[in-house]
């Protein structure tokens, strides 16, 4: 739900509008259709944010990131212990139509000659993790009493039918679980054709564990967060300001720029208050914690776990 004190950061990004005819408005290519799992694609999805979710899985704890972790090369970090705030995020579509995007690889490059110089802009290329990060997806904020804002680096998405979303009926069955991978003639890895969207009744969801699914709180090239109370803010399909190179698939009626087009951009929002400790302690601090969380980060991809 959008709160009050949002508006003044919409009427900040009013001053600046995007228009989809100077970067052309991206439009994602008829998608197959499976025998018991068809696209819903007549009518229009409308994303939120389960507050819920939210609420019970944040945790605080420190931990040691790795060499070799592909979090280290995304936050420009050394390896080393950090404080970090993990959480998880569910986003449902509880719209009457499917998200669909489809195939990364061919959103990146149109014309499959190997060469994303053609690449309509709404995916990366992460060569660390070796599959496509959708840009834009979702914004994670941490916000103190004063209202100074400190955003984490997650910045790459793979949205996947990942659990139903219990709003009172069962869904249709799942239609999107694959991610896709680019091909690596260097080792030899051909390309893998990817399946991305949200199913009208499914949720994606990024669990608290999986690779930069956080917030460093004693990152070394960003101002320290302290100990004390915040909100944790998490935006799905966040309006920005596209640069002219950028792509604006949607634009919501304020004029500002969104990656797909939603019946409702006024729900996009969850957020819940945190305690940020002095001591975390041994297994951490928050209704996440647990004895025994996982030594490394977890890949996001369609085999992540939801638990």
């Amino acid at each position: 739900m959008r709160i009050a004190r949002l508006a003044a950061v919409s009427a900040a990004l009013a001053l600046a509008t995007c228009t989809p005819a100077e970067r052309g408005v991206v439009v994602a290519p008829s998608g197959p259709q499976f025998d018991s799992h068809v696209q819903d694609l007549v009518g229009t999805p409308d994303m939120i944010v389960d507050a819920k979710t939210l609420a019970t899985s944040w945790v605080v704890y420190d931990h040691e990131i790795r060499e070799g972790s592909c979090s280290l090369q995304e936050a420009n970090l050394t390896p080393g212990q950090y404080r970090l705030l993990r959480f998880t995020v569910v986003t449902p579509n509880v719209g009457d139509a499917d998200i669909y995007i489809g195939d990364p690889n061919r959103h990146w490059d149109p014309n499959g000659d190997g060469d994303g110089s053609d690449s309509d802009g709404l995916f990366e290329n992460n060569a660390c993790h070796r599959h496509y990060h959708f840009r834009n997806y979702a914004l994670y904020q941490l916000i103190d009493g004063s209202g100074k804002i400190t955003k984490a680096r997650k910045n790459g998405f793979c949205m996947i039918d990942v659990k139903p979303y219990n709003d009172g009926a069962p869904p249709k069955s799942w239609v999107y679980r694959a991610c896709g991978r680019p091909a690596r003639p260097e080792l030899g890895l051909p390309e893998v054709p990817g399946n991305q969207g949200i199913s009208v009744g499914y949720a994606d969801e990024y669990y608290k564990w999986l690779a930069g699914q956080y917030f460093v709180l004693n990152d070394p090239n960003a101002d320290p967060v302290p100990p004390g109370e915040y909100t944790l803010r998490i935006w799905v399909n966040p309006p920005f300001t596209a640069k002219r190179t950028e792509p604006c698939p949607a634009v919501d009626p304020q004029g500002f720029c969104h990656m797909f087009k939603e019946s409702n951009y006024a729900n996009n929002i969850g957020q819940v208050r945190i305690t940020i400790p002095d001591h975390p302690g041994k297994t951490g601090f928050g209704p996440g914690a647990e004895s025994n969380p996982p030594a490394d980060d977890i890949v996001d991809d369609e085999n992540r776990p939801d638990k």
